[in-house]
């Protein structure tokens, strides 16, 4: 049986039956396999940053020291190991003090990730794989700026003098938050004793760090925990603050939905080629049958030869993913390294994917054929009627095993099922309609013209599928596109040309004046500043534990937690309100408005009242207005904002933010110098990764949408293959009754083409709808009219669809009549 089925196969493969449904199951095997390859990576790369933000494997943090003993554990189980110590401590430069937090490290500091250093102050950063050398002190440009220093001065830390070898910018381990950003120094952990800076009772931070194999870590960590002091805990790198995974694991489930539905493309043109090639098949079957072949032999034939096809395509598919792979591994290659090994999950995921798609998309219709009878196919009347329903429930249950298997979530799955079911139904009616309106417009087109459009309308329900599936492929892509150079462009835009990337804090009253005039007389900022007061605050009613019990399980901070309270006569700029009204300056009674999202949080109304401790003093506001915020601008806002102080004038401090140019960045040292007493945050490095990464995934999911491209174009070619003999009966008729290979090719081009350009203003309309609603409800944008898409998207849906049509319709315009119309 398996060598029939080997013969019969080579038979039907020469003969293109089967380049189809291998070229359908390739792409299937292909798209699951390199995806999950990528995903694999990106869990991994997850992992690793996460180890980068600990600068270890594992870290134990807390008050108490590192006993001798517990390292002598580590170095038995071959760790490499680390020390931090953190402290508060006063550095001197000739007349210039300033009180800093200081960082003693060891010799391998850090075990993981890499320090970024400079030689002058706001300067472009260098990779350092360790930290100082003893005697050496690294200070950020800010402790430059205030203590009037430069690379090579003498800089006393306590007791101790240091020479400063470099300005230090950022480091792996470096704390998030506002806390994270107070001016940072770092010497070697050699030279804590001789600054004295750290007595008893001296409040310091010390961190052990480890690294090495994951067994050998545990091990570890179960032996010292029984040993550990109070307030000593373990931090392992998935317990990391890790920013850029939470936009990695967004893209990796974005990834693996598009790959699921590159996997239903390519099964219904899988479908659709397995309808034709078992109608093709239907001769054969009945001459095995007269030749002595059992019904269940024939099952077993054609399962055998499947499964062969299987295999051929899981063989190709190898070379195919890895290639892919290795591109999307290319694009993100500054956060994804290359993989130390191959990994056997990804292709099993792949094989199993292709052998589903076998079962349930090949497999019905071809195990249908040991029912014909032979003298029903020998007459050719085997039925051409739709698939029947229980071959279409396996692959509607196929589906949903297949997109919750890569989503694993039940949610994602049934809502991308509807979504996608409602979509095609939506495109299915305005193609019906489109093609209703040119069957009226025939009579005005040429001899060709009414040819081809009359084909399109004979065909209405086969093209209204073909022309739906390619719209929504079509759909996607140029929905990403739009997100990317339109969305993501005016974004970058506003990086430039003026999103705050410097922010100031702790400005008191009397040193605003003097910002103002330093930021306007050196062109930082034409307009000045706009000052914020600020002050810290605990809410004191409703209880704050009654509000966490009722937000638990939500997003959000917790509400027993300090907050930053500001007060302010006029609303925000970039705020809106949403319920309730603002208040006027003649009102006596304190006031206050919340942000919407934070209001809802904990159920807040207008009118309900909050209670705030400030400074040991309670002031009791009622809610007069829910607002909402534009948080993407980078402005400073508030979740909640008085209409009177809070605080003296005396004690008030004030918060800024401002754009600062590249080529202006010097003037921040001059402005440091010059107001000694501000903390300085720049989130200008922070802002260009984040850029970089959106930027950069964005291209990674283009990629896999090619695929979702591509897979249309395989349900095109498919539907064109079905059609195929039908169209050799009408061009031998035509050519019969006189009509010219040219005008048949016209008449061929004019359909396609047209099915083309309805395809893509159906996936013009749709990507417009849906780049709107991401502009208004997710960016936060004006609502903008694309109008490259309306011309992009008809011209890129004529010429695919229009040359897979012209191509795989030669054998069309080819084929002699006579033999054609003998075959009838």
């Amino acid at each position: 049986m398996l060598k029939l089925a080997a013969r019969l196969a080579w038979r039907d493969w020469r003969g293109g039956e089967l380049q189809l449904l291998l070229v359908a199951l390739l792409l299937a095997i292909t798209s699951l396999t390199s995806i999950s390859l990528f995903t694999t990576q990106v869990q991994q790369a997850m992992v690793a940053e996460g180890a980068t933000l600990l600068a270890a494997d594992l870290r134990l943090n807390g008050s108490a020291k590192i006993e001798p003993e517990w390292q002598q554990l580590a170095k038995e189980r071959n760790l490499q190991q680390a020390q931090v110590h953190r402290f508060q401590g006063m550095l001197f430069h000739e007349m210039q003090m300033q009180l800093a937090s200081i960082k003693a490290v060891s010799d391998q500091y850090p075990l993981k990730g890499s320090l970024q250093v400079s030689d002058i102050a706001f300067g472009e950063a260098a990779t350092a794989e360790r930290g100082p050398k003893p005697g050496e002190l690294w200070l950020d440009s800010r402790l430059l700026a205030s203590l009037e220093a430069e690379v090579g001065d003498q800089v006393d830390v306590g007791e101790a003098t240091f020479t400063l070898t470099k300005v230090l910018v950022s480091e792996p381990d470096q704390n998030g938050g506002f806390a994270g950003f107070a001016p940072r120094a770092m010497i070697h952990l050699n030279d804590l004793a001789a600054t004295n800076a750290v007595q008893t009772g001296s409040r310091i931070n010390r961190s052990w760090l480890l690294t090495g194999s994951s067994q050998d870590l545990q091990d570890l960590r179960q032996t010292v925990t029984p040993l550990l002091y109070k307030a000593q805990s373990w931090r392992t790198p998935d317990e990391a603050n890790n920013r850029l995974g939470d936009t990695l694991d967004r893209a990796e489930q974005f990834l693996l939905l598009a790959g699921s539905l590159t996997v239903i493309l390519a099964g219904v043109a899988l479908v659709l080629s397995a309808r034709r090639y078992s109608l093709r098949q239907a001769k054969h079957v009945a001459l095995l049958k007269c030749l002595g072949l059992r019904p269940q032999q024939l099952r077993w034939l054609y399962l055998t030869q499947m499964l062969l096809l299987a295999l051929a395509a899981l063989l190709l598919s190898l070379p195919f993913a890895w290639l892919l792979y290795s591109g999307l591994l290319a694009i993100l290659a500054d956060y994804i390294s290359a993989p130390e090994g191959i990994p056997l999950q990804p292709f099993v995921l792949g094989g199993v994917t292709g052998l589903l798609c076998l079962l349930a998309f090949v497999m019905p219709p071809m195990l249908g054929l040991a029912k014909v009878a032979p003298a029903q196919a020998l007459r050719q009347a085997v039925a051409r009627s739709a698939q029947p329903i229980s071959h279409l429930l396996i692959g509607f249950v196929a589906i949903l095993g297949l997109v919750y298997w890569h989503s694993r979530s039940l949610l994602i799955t049934l809502g991308l099922v509807v979504a996608i079911g409602g979509l095609l139904a939506l495109l299915w009616a305005l193609s019906r309609g489109i093609l209703w309106i040119t069957a009226r417009l025939r009579q005005y087109l040429g001899q060709a013209g009414k040819l081809g459009i009359a084909n399109l309308h004979r065909r209405r329900r086969q093209n209204s599928m073909q022309m739906m599936i390619f719209a929504l492929a079509l759909m996607l892509l140029f929905s990403l596109l739009g997100v990317r150079n339109f969305l993501l462009s005016d974004w970058q835009q506003r990086l430039q040309t003026g999103i705050p990337n410097v922010f100031m804090l702790n400005i008191f009253g009397e040193q605003r004046e003097e910002l103002d005039k330093f930021v306007i007389d050196n062109e930082i900022n034409s307009d000045g500043l706009n000052f914020y007061p600020m002050t810290r605050g605990r809410i004191v009613y409703p209880d704050p534990e009654m509000l966490n019990a009722m937000a638990q399980g939500q997003p959000g901070p917790s509400a027993d937690r300090e907050r930053n309270l500001t007060w302010s006569e006029e609303l925000p700029a970039d705020n809106e309100i949403v319920a309730g009204a603002w208040w006027s300056p003649e009102d006596t009674d304190l006031q206050v408005s919340v942000e919407l999202d934070y209001a809802t949080r904990y159920n807040w109304q207008v009118g309900d009242y909050l209670i705030y401790n400030v400074a040991g003093i309670e002031h009791k506001a009622t809610i007069t207005n829910l607002r909402t915020v534009e948080w993407t601008g980078l402005q400073p806002n508030f979740f909640l904002v008085f209409s009177k102080p809070l605080t003296d004038i005396y004690s008030t401090t004030y918060l800024a933010s401002m754009y600062v140019a590249p080529e202006q960045r010097p003037q921040l040292s001059n402005l440091l110098r010059a107001q000694p007493t501000i903390s300085m945050i720049d989130v200008d490095q922070i802002l260009k990764q984040v850029q970089k990464v959106v930027t950069q995934l964005s291209m990674a999911i283009e990629s896999i949408l090619l695929l979702i491209l591509i897979a249309g174009v395989l349900v095109l070619v498919a539907s064109v293959q079905a059609s195929r003999d039908e169209r050799m009966h009408e061009s031998a008729i035509l050519r019969a009754l006189g009509a010219s290979k040219t005008l048949i090719q016209k008449m061929l081009l004019i359909e396609y083409i047209t099915m083309g350009i309805i395809a893509g203003l159906l996936a013009s309309a749709g990507a417009e709808i849906l780049l709107g609603v991401l502009q208004t409800r997710l960016f936060d944008l004006p609502l903008q009219w694309h109008w490259e898409l309306w011309v992009m998207a008809p011209l890129s849906g004529a010429l695919l669809i229009g040359f897979a049509g012209w191509w795989f319709n030669r054998r069309v315009m080819q084929a002699p009549p006579l033999r054609t119309l003998r075959q009838i």
